[in-house]
C-alpha cells in the first residue's frame, strides 16, 4: 500500500498546487491569453477539468472493472473540447475548480480500493498497454505541466 499512498498524496498535492496557482492570477486576467500562443488560465482549468472527467478517471476505473473510455482521435477530441470552450459551456472559475477537485477526490478514493500490486498490472488503455502506475504518473505529469503554465502566466505576464 506504500505506492498507493504515494500516488494518493501526489494526486492530492498536484491538484492543490494547480488550484493555488490559478488563485494567484488576478480575476481580470483569468480569461485573457498571457501571450499570443498560450491559453488563458481559465482555458487551462477548463482543459484539465475535462481531462480528469473524460480521460483520467475513466481510465483509472478500468482497474476496477470499468470499460475503456470511448474517445476519438486526438484531433477529434481537441475539436470537441475547443467547441465546448468556444460555446461557453462551464466557464465559471469556481464551478470548474470544484469539478476538478471532485474528480481528484474520486481518483484518490478509487486508489484506496487497490493494492500496490494492482498498480503494476498492465491493461490496454488510450496510450497502449500500460500499468496503472504509468497512468497515474501521466495524470500527475499533466497536472504539473499545466501548473507550470499557470505560474508562468502569473509571473511573466506580457
Amino acid at each position: 500500500m506504500q505506492l498507493v499512498k504515494k500516488f494518493q498524496e501526489r494526486l492530492r498535492m498536484s491538484a492543490d498546487e494547480f488550484l493555488w496557482a490559478v488563485s494567484l492570477v488576478p480575476q481580470e486576467r483569468l480569461f485573457l491569453a498571457p501571450r499570443q500562443d498560450k491559453w488563458p488560465v481559465a482555458r487551462l482549468l477548463f482543459h484539465l477539468s475535462l481531462y480528469e472527467k473524460t480521460i483520467a478517471l475513466p481510465t483509472m476505473r478500468q482497474w476496477s472493472g470499468g470499460a475503456k473510455p470511448i474517445v476519438g482521435t486526438q484531433e477529434e477530441d481537441e475539436a470537441r473540447e475547443n467547441q465546448a470552450w468556444n460555446e461557453g459551456q462551464g466557464h465559471e472559475i469556481a464551478a470548474m475548480s470544484e469539478e476538478f477537485k471532485a474528480r481528484r477526490v474520486e481518483q484518490i478514493t478509487l486508489l484506496a480500493e487497490l493494492t500496490d500490486e494492482r498498480l503494476q498490472e498492465r491493461l490496454p488503455v488510450l496510450w497502449g498497454e500500460r500499468s496503472l502506475q504509468w497512468v497515474l504518473t501521466k495524470t500527475y505529469q499533466h497536472t504539473l505541466e499545466h501548473t507550470d503554465e499557470v505560474l508562468r502566466a502569473y509571473l511573466w505576464w506580457k
